[in-house]
Protein backbone atom coordinates (compact mmCIF):
# COMPACT_ATOMS: atom_id res chain seq x y z
CA UNK A 1 0.00 0.00 0.00
CA UNK A 2 1.31 3.63 -1.00
CA UNK A 3 2.48 5.28 2.00
CA UNK A 4 0.19 8.53 1.56
CA UNK A 5 -2.65 6.04 0.80
CA UNK A 6 -2.45 4.96 4.94
CA UNK A 7 -3.74 8.40 5.79
CA UNK A 8 -6.97 8.24 3.63
CA UNK A 9 -10.02 7.04 5.04
CA UNK A 10 -11.80 4.24 3.99
CA UNK A 11 -14.80 6.72 3.25
CA UNK A 12 -12.25 8.93 1.11
CA UNK A 13 -10.66 5.91 -0.56
CA UNK A 14 -14.26 5.25 -2.14
CA UNK A 15 -14.92 8.89 -2.99
CA UNK A 16 -11.27 8.58 -4.68
CA UNK A 17 -11.93 5.78 -6.40
CA UNK A 18 -15.04 7.12 -7.76
CA UNK A 19 -13.23 9.64 -9.76
CA UNK A 20 -12.18 7.07 -11.79
CA UNK A 21 -15.21 4.97 -12.36
CA UNK A 22 -18.61 3.81 -10.17
CA UNK A 23 -18.36 2.21 -6.99
CA UNK A 24 -19.74 -1.15 -5.98
CA UNK A 25 -20.61 -2.62 -2.70
CA UNK A 26 -17.69 -5.27 -3.00
CA UNK A 27 -15.49 -2.18 -3.74
CA UNK A 28 -16.79 -0.46 -0.65
CA UNK A 29 -15.90 -3.28 1.09
CA UNK A 30 -12.29 -3.49 -0.22
CA UNK A 31 -11.78 0.16 1.35
CA UNK A 32 -12.62 -1.03 4.58
CA UNK A 33 -8.84 -3.06 5.04
CA UNK A 34 -7.82 0.83 5.52
CA UNK A 35 -9.46 0.88 8.58
CA UNK A 36 -7.20 -2.81 10.18
CA UNK A 37 -9.99 -4.68 10.88
CA UNK A 38 -9.76 -7.99 9.57
CA UNK A 39 -13.07 -9.69 10.53
CA UNK A 40 -15.35 -10.27 7.44
CA UNK A 41 -18.58 -9.42 9.64
CA UNK A 42 -17.11 -6.43 10.82
CA UNK A 43 -15.79 -5.17 7.49
CA UNK A 44 -19.03 -5.87 6.36
CA UNK A 45 -20.93 -3.65 8.93
CA UNK A 46 -18.23 -0.58 8.14
CA UNK A 47 -18.69 -1.09 4.61
CA UNK A 48 -22.90 -0.55 4.94
CA UNK A 49 -22.07 2.42 7.41
CA UNK A 50 -19.83 3.74 5.25
CA UNK A 51 -22.14 3.64 2.20
CA UNK A 52 -25.27 4.82 4.49
CA UNK A 53 -22.95 7.80 5.18
CA UNK A 54 -21.85 8.34 1.46
CA UNK A 55 -25.41 8.32 0.88
CA UNK A 56 -26.67 10.63 3.68
CA UNK A 57 -24.50 12.85 3.20
CA UNK A 58 -25.13 13.20 -0.48
CA UNK A 59 -21.35 12.48 -1.43
CA UNK A 60 -22.83 9.72 -3.83
CA UNK A 61 -25.86 8.32 -5.20
CA UNK A 62 -26.91 5.24 -5.42
CA UNK A 63 -27.85 3.36 -8.77
CA UNK A 64 -27.34 0.85 -11.65
CA UNK A 65 -25.34 1.01 -14.11
CA UNK A 66 -26.20 -0.28 -18.15
CA UNK A 67 -24.31 0.59 -20.84
CA UNK A 68 -25.92 3.68 -21.16
CA UNK A 69 -24.09 5.10 -17.60
CA UNK A 70 -25.68 5.23 -14.02
CA UNK A 71 -29.25 5.16 -13.07
CA UNK A 72 -29.66 6.47 -9.96
CA UNK A 73 -32.64 4.49 -8.12
CA UNK A 74 -35.73 6.92 -7.62
CA UNK A 75 -35.66 6.95 -4.01
CA UNK A 76 -34.57 8.66 -0.74
CA UNK A 77 -30.98 7.96 0.61
CA UNK A 78 -32.53 6.37 3.42
CA UNK A 79 -34.81 4.09 1.10
CA UNK A 80 -31.63 3.23 -1.15
CA UNK A 81 -29.43 2.34 2.50
CA UNK A 82 -32.23 0.01 3.35
CA UNK A 83 -32.34 -1.78 0.20
CA UNK A 84 -28.60 -2.19 0.15
CA UNK A 85 -28.30 -3.88 3.40
CA UNK A 86 -31.48 -5.90 3.12
CA UNK A 87 -29.94 -7.58 -0.31
CA UNK A 88 -26.65 -7.55 1.16
CA UNK A 89 -28.18 -9.27 4.57
CA UNK A 90 -30.38 -12.05 2.61
CA UNK A 91 -27.86 -12.47 -0.36
CA UNK A 92 -24.86 -12.10 0.45
CA UNK A 93 -24.96 -13.20 4.56
CA UNK A 94 -21.56 -14.68 4.42
CA UNK A 95 -20.09 -13.74 1.27
CA UNK A 96 -18.00 -9.97 -0.18
CA UNK A 97 -20.41 -9.30 -3.19
CA UNK A 98 -19.20 -9.76 -6.62
CA UNK A 99 -18.19 -6.73 -8.46
CA UNK A 100 -21.21 -5.04 -9.61
CA UNK A 101 -23.95 -6.61 -7.33
CA UNK A 102 -26.16 -5.18 -5.17
CA UNK A 103 -25.57 -1.16 -6.31
CA UNK A 104 -23.65 1.17 -7.96
CA UNK A 105 -22.42 4.43 -6.13
CA UNK A 106 -21.55 7.53 -8.30
CA UNK A 107 -19.53 10.48 -6.54
CA UNK A 108 -22.04 13.91 -6.80
CA UNK A 109 -20.00 17.13 -7.32
CA UNK A 110 -19.46 17.24 -3.45
CA UNK A 111 -17.91 13.88 -3.62
CA UNK A 112 -15.76 14.85 -6.38
CA UNK A 113 -14.62 17.94 -4.49
CA UNK A 114 -13.64 15.84 -1.62
CA UNK A 115 -11.86 13.44 -3.23
CA UNK A 116 -9.75 15.85 -5.37
CA UNK A 117 -9.00 17.58 -2.26
CA UNK A 118 -7.71 13.86 -0.59
CA UNK A 119 -5.63 14.02 -4.17
CA UNK A 120 -4.62 17.33 -3.32
CA UNK A 121 -3.01 16.45 0.19
CA UNK A 122 -1.27 13.45 -1.10
CA UNK A 123 0.80 15.42 -3.56
CA UNK A 124 -1.10 13.86 -6.71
Amino acid sequence: MDEQMRDRSPQEDVLVGGLVDWEYAASVYGSTSLSGLQSQSLRRTLALGLIAELLVDGLVVAGDVDEQGHHPWPCSPGEAVERITREWMTEWSNDVPTPGAIVWLANTDEGDRVAEGVLRREGR
